[in-house]
């Protein structure tokens, strides 16, 4: 196969796309665990993501928050990555194909069967040029691996991976409700769509920081499904790169190799690129619980139990038995299900109450019921009827816990539990 070469200086000007997305680097190229600063500029957006690739796979990826079109950040380059051509990929969610533009990275420490480079002696750092028009048409390939999706220009998109198969049968996207929820003593409760027979995409809006989260799965026949989050990053891989020809200055390479080896002994070990979040033990000491609020859904429930001011249970059941009048539990096909009947809820039963703790929607409620009402503090019921995502519910029947941290109560089956940076 004919290879393609591409000189570095040609890179350094030669944009991919003209396209509303912008992105600019702050050198001309990088050494293997150097730090890559990049600005974006994007019309319409918040939210930008920029990945480098090469044909192998993702090598580092981050999450640009904008202001006024424009944001800036920075991508560790890890000390591992082998010598030759990248592509960097910016795109936002309204964008129909991403902004894409080639980086030269040398490793000047480590030598892998990987590199495509060429070593030339010389006085400065430059390169003449060869071989642009066998780059002009592999930029077709990329563009063309950049998939639809929906305008991104408020909150922040999360996607997952659902296991659809269960039992033998393999569930549509019509037969399953994907749903994301942020544990705390507030309720922000997410459902997301299916946009195919196993992913599903869920919008969020209003959450900032490292925050825990729940991801939950249930089939139209109220089983539970595996779910787990997929990165972020599409990873936009190139079929082919072009043969980079680096001349190079000896005193140059080696002082900012320096700078680098310096650079990396101060960072902190940072997570894989390609993952989204970090489990709750991991990075539980990292996030800021947020207060208990009864008016977070924009009314205050229509009905709220302190436990602090009854006597009390050793379980929930008792607690529904003795207090909360208007809770029935009965079973539909044969799955139990809490309901709540009261003038300022609807008539029309084919709709669910949605039931959380801590925020959390909850399947079993057999384990609910036999929970330890002490590690209870609030009792909320919103009346009316919700809207979330495709879901329609009967009102919310929320449960407090004293921490506001799911205490001593498991995850649903089949559900991922993490902790996720919400970019601001």
């Amino acid at each position: 196969m004919k290879r393609k070469i591409l000189s570095l200086a040609a890179a350094t000007v030669f944009a991919l796309s003209s396209f509303a997305t912008n992105v600019e680097t702050d050198r001309t190229w990088y050494l293997a665990g150097e730090a890559m600063k990049i600005s974006v500029r994007a019309d319409n957006a918040l939210i930008a993501y920029a990945e480098l690739s090469d044909a192998n796979g993702l090598a580092a990826g981050v999450v640009v928050g904008l202001k006024g079109g424009e944001g800036e950040a920075v991508v560790e380059l890890p000390s591992h990555l082998h010598s030759g051509y990248y592509v960097l990929s910016v795109y936002t969610r309204d964008d129909s194909q991403a902004t894409q533009r080639l980086v030269a990275v040398v490793n000047a420490l480590h030598k892998s069967k990987n590199d495509d480079i060429q070593w030339v002696p010389s006085d400065s750092c430059w390169v003449a040029t060869a071989g642009t028009a066998d780059w002009g048409n592999a930029q077709a390939e990329f563009r063309a691996t950049k998939p639809a999706d929906v305008r991104e220009a408020e909150g922040h998109i999360i996607k997952a991976r659902v296991r659809n198969h269960k039992n033998g049968y393999a569930f549509k996207a019509s037969e399953i409700c994907p749903s994301l929820s942020i544990v705390g003593k507030q309720i922000h409760y997410f459902e997301g769509k299916m946009v195919d027979d196993s992913t599903a995409v869920f919008y969020t809006y209003g959450i900032h920081g490292k925050q825990p989260l729940v991801l939950s799965a249930l089939s139209s026949t109220d089983e539970s499904l595996p779910i787990e989050m997929m990165s972020p990053f599409v990873s936009l891989l190139p079929t082919d790169l072009p043969h980079l020809v680096f001349h190079y200055k000896r005193s140059e390479v080696e002082a900012r190799s320096i700078a680098m080896q310096r650079h990396q002994r101060q960072l902190v070990p940072a997570k894989s690129p390609s993952q989204s979040g970090t489990y709750a033990d991991d990075a539980a000491e990292e996030v800021v619980p947020l207060d208990y609020d009864d008016t977070v859904l924009g009314t205050q429930p229509y009905l709220t139990y302190n436990l602090d001011e009854y006597r009390q249970f050793l379980t929930v059941r008792e607690v529904l038995i003795e207090y909360v009048k208007c809770v029935t539990n009965k079973k539909t096909n044969g799955v139990p299900h809490l309901f709540v009947y009261s003038k300022q809820f609807s008539d029309d039963s084919s709709w669910p109450t949605l039931v959380l703790i801590d925020g959390m929607p909850v399947y079993d409620i057999e384990r609910l019921l036999s929970y330890d009402a002490r590690r209870i503090h609030y009792i909320n019921i919103y009346g009316g009827q919700y809207t979330f995502g495709n879901g329609v519910y009967n009102g919310i029947l929320s449960f407090v816990t004293r921490s506001g941290r799911l205490t001593n109560y498991p995850t649903e089956p089949n559900a991922q539990y993490l902790v996720y940076e919400f970019p601001e």
